[in-house]
Parts: structure tokens; C-alpha cells; sequence
């Protein structure tokens, strides 16, 4: 993966914080388009995101590995977004122990979400039947460019 890391810019930095969401763009072999969005967290200087390892984003990032992240577009009426193109590499089974603790603390385990996630326990045992329904994977992106853009 390039050596370019965007991570130092401040306008990432800022999508980086207040995004909990990512739209990740890929593309087949053929050059398909596909586009998904994911929960995300950035550890060192990557973007991680997880999802089955046989969702057609990671067929994508093993077949071709540029992506496009688009962050922004949350909170309604602000028109501000950030487009980060980079290059992505799949891992199959579970991230780094450290990214799956960011990720637990910042979609599971914060007090405003962990509220919600009691409230719904009783759906536990469901989601767990979804999520072994196929075997999990992570995408690693570089970013190596980020450009500042609204949304029409």
C-alpha cells in the first residue's frame, strides 16, 4: 500500500470524528461499481471496516484494490462532504485485537450506545444468528488522497 497518509490532514481528521459511517466504493474486475455503507474506525494509518468475507466489497478489494470512502451526509442539511480515494487490502476472520476494541467502544460500548444495545437484548440471539450465517472479514484501506466536496 502507498505510503501517503492523508490521516495528518485535518479535514480528515474531522471526517474521522464525526462520521459513524462510511459509504466504501469498489469495483470489480470487470469494473463493476459497488457501493456500501459501513461502520468504521481508524487505527494507526488505516480505515478499518468489517464485514463478511463474502460481501461483494471484499470480492472487489481482493480483485482490485483502490477504493473510495465518502464521509458526511449524517447529520441532514449539511451539504459537506469528504471523498478519500486509497488502496485496500481484505483480511479474513476478525480484525487486530485493537481494532475490534475500537470498534466494540465506539458502536457497542459507550454509555449512549450500550443503553440502546440493553434495550434491545432480547434481539441478541437473532443478530448473532445473522452474523454467523457467513464468516466475518475486514478491509484495511491506505487513504492516499482526500478531497473536499458537497453533495447537490
Amino acid at each position: 500500500m502507498n505510503d501517503v497518509r492523508p490521516l495528518d490532514s485535518p479535514e480528515l481528521t474531522a471526517a474521522l470524528k464525526g462520521s459513524r459511517v462510511v459509504i466504501v466504493a469498489s469495483r470489480s474486475r470487470k469494473g463493476t461499481p459497488f457501493a456500501v455503507p459501513l461502520w468504521f474506525v481508524a487505527h494507526g494509518d488505516r480505515i478499518y471496516t468489517t464485514t463478511s468475507a463474502s460481501s461483494w466489497t471484499v470480492r472487489n478489494v481482493v480483485a482490485t484494490s483502490e477504493v473510495a470512502l465518502l464521509f458526511g451526509g449524517e447529520g441532514g442539511a449539511d451539504a459537506s462532504r469528504l471523498l478519500v480515494n486509497g488502496h485496500a487490502r481484505a483480511g479474513r476472520g476478525a480484525p487486530p485485537y485493537a481494532v475490534a476494541a475500537r470498534i466494540a467502544w465506539r458502536y457497542y460500548l459507550q454509555p449512549e450506545f450500550a443503553a440502546v444495545e440493553l434495550r434491545h437484548a432480547r434481539l441478541w440471539r437473532l443478530r448473532l444468528r445473522y452474523y454467523l450465517q457467513s464468516r466475518a472479514a475486514y478491509i484495511a484501506i491506505a487513504p492516499e488522497a482526500a478531497i473536499k466536496c458537497r453533495a447537490p
